[in-house]
């Protein structure tokens, strides 16, 4: 049955008055639209408003609109996860990401259908002896004890059952490959740890929806919000141009993202199609149909921020009441970016993080807490004269935090005898931070008896040294004097005081390459779970060094 049935008249009156009927020329910049960054046009049916509650969710790229959102000032439901405990500023929002359409019904199915029995003993997967994972949390969340997971578990669901009260949905589409637990009888969200499945032959199976299943499942999840939440509730379908990273077919994952997308896309098309309170936003073509260049981050799976920026302020400026500017519209809310950039630190996106803050740059030394952290990633990205100049801003005699990054920066200029000086100067109370940074600095110089005494000092009167980072550099310097085994020792117990995963962890996998101890470093690389971009860039390097 055609999606739709349209006159021959009406066709051609359409493209009589559609002015965007045609693909546009290159040798006409005022009408082309795809380059080099890609707008497409659409026709809203409803308005936002700033009283409007907003959720959002989906794939990643819904916490990329739900951020950009909040930041404008719009209150995005989602963005006030309420988290058990503090691991929430190193994890992020990306808990909330479901990247199925299946995962999408089932966090709508857990949240508003009374009806529905979830029952985690089935759910959860227990990894190790008393450590236990939700399936459908990003890997950001490590193996916890079962009434952690749930308390997790329980949180997003309970941020999840605020999409009653909002007017707005935004749904972002992610991919169609989706894990099936036949225990369970469920899908996941995430693919299960290869150990857990290994050691559970049958009980898991990779599903690649077809069209029909895409369907069924989006319709399931639009009848739950359909009888649960608002009677003038709205949806913004959107499909997040973020591929596939890796496919488990035999196909190429080109091939692979290519059918998973185009089946999110069809299934959207017909869904605003079916439903008036439905719109469909074309983000996922403006990323697919600007030049790349322009369009992906280096890792080629992220989309830059500009053009994240452009589609939402498009999205905004569409979707806003007509007596709204667009300047008031997308006019930045500091704290927001402020929060926003904090999460991204805490994630150890550091790029992504400065990226936040430089439209805010010149008004940070108002807030000295935020300008240090301006600074810090300055210095973390290899800028120091920028760190420098954001800490001469500040009024002098500031807090011993300015002393530590000025000192930093100026050993990172070659003022290295005046910035070991700047930092001798730190008062007792912060020795420990102060030793810190002079082992970090004197390790870079291979100045290694120096490291040595910053260490101990670290160590205390006791002579004990129980952060990973600080166990990590003792590693770093018996690596330096050529003391192996202690060098091993040292990574050993870094990686015992803390999970299987984070930089220290991807440092002792390279030692033990340098050793050439191939087939521990394999070992190793194979428990590892990255959490942030940069561990999992370094996972897939050492990945090509270790093949499986």
């Amino acid at each position: 049955m055609p999606l739709r049935v349209i006159s021959s008249a009406d066709a051609v009156e359409n493209v009589r008055h559609n002015p965007y009927c045609e693909i546009p020329k290159r040798d006409n910049p005022e009408t082309n639209r795809l380059e080099p960054m890609c707008s497409p046009a659409f026709s809203p049916s409803f308005r936002l408003s700033y009283d409007d509650k907003i959720f959002t969710i989906g794939s990643c790229f819904a916490r990329n609109i739900e951020r950009a959102l909040s930041v404008r000032g719009f209150d995005v439901v989602t963005a006030a996860l309420a988290w058990p405990d503090a691991s929430l500023g190193k994890i992020g929002h990306e808990v909330l990401n479901s990247y199925g359409v299946t995962s999408i019904e089932n966090d709508l199915r857990r949240a508003l259908d009374p009806a529905y029995a979830f029952d985690p003993k089935v759910g959860f997967l227990e990894v190790a002896p008393g450590r236990f994972i939700d399936a459908d949390i990003v890997r950001n969340v490590r193996p916890s004890p079962f009434d952690t997971v749930l308390s997790y578990r329980n949180a997003i669901t309970e941020v999840t059952r605020r999409v009653m009260d909002c007017r707005v949905v935004i749904m972002t589409l992610g991919l169609s490959e989706v894990w099936y637990d036949n225990v369970a009888k469920a899908y996941l969200n995430l693919i299960p740890p290869r150990k857990f499945m290994a050691d559970n032959p049958g009980r898991f199976e990779l599903h690649v929806l077809d069209f029909g299943e895409t369907l069924r499942s989006l319709r399931s999840g639009i009848g739950l919000l359909q009888r649960f939440c608002r009677r003038d509730q709205r949806i913004l379908l959107t499909v997040s141009p973020v591929p596939l990273h890796k496919t488990h077919t035999v196909d190429d994952v080109i091939v692979a993202n290519s059918y998973s997308k185009s089946v999110l896309r069809t299934a959207a098309q017909h869904l605003a199609t079916l439903y008036p309170h439905i719109d469909y936003f074309p983000s996922y073509e403006s990323v697919i149909c600007s030049e790349r260049a322009a369009a992906w981050e280096d890792d080629q799976i992220h989309v830059r921020r500009e053009l994240i920026d452009l589609n939402v302020a498009r999205m905004i400026e569409a979707y806003m009441p007509v007596d709204v500017s667009a300047q008031s519209a997308a006019m930045p809310n500091v704290a927001n970016i402020l929060n926003e950039a904090e999460d991204e630190i805490n994630a150890r996106n550091f790029e992504t993080a400065i990226r936040l803050l430089e439209p805010v740059r010149d008004s940070l030394h108002e807030t000295p807490k935020s300008a240090m952290a301006y600074a810090d990633l300055c210095l973390r990205l290899g800028r120091p004269a920028d760190a420098l100049a954001m800490i001469d801003m500040l009024p002098e005699g500031g807090a011993w935090q300015q002393t530590l990054i000025k000192g930093r920066a100026m050993v990172a200029l070659g003022l290295v005898e005046e910035g070991i000086a700047e930092l001798r100067s730190i008062n007792d109370q912060h020795a420990r931070e102060m030793h810190r940074a002079l082992c970090a600095i004197f390790i870079k110089l291979e100045r290694w008896d120096e490291a040595l005494g910053s260490i101990m000092h670290m160590a205390g009167p006791r002579g004990l040294l129980r952060s990973p980072a600080a166990l990590g550099m003792l590693a770093q310097i018996h690596m330096g004097r050529g003391d192996i085994a202690s060098a091993e020792a040292a990574y050993r117990a870094a990686i015992a005081a803390d999970d299987p995963s984070g930089h220290i962890f991807y440092d002792f996998v390279e030692f033990l390459v340098a050793q050439n101890r191939i087939s521990d470093a394999r070992e190793m690389l194979n428990q590892a779970s990255p959490s942030t971009r940069l561990e999992q860039r370094r996972h897939d390097e050492l990945r090509i060094v270790l093949p499986t």
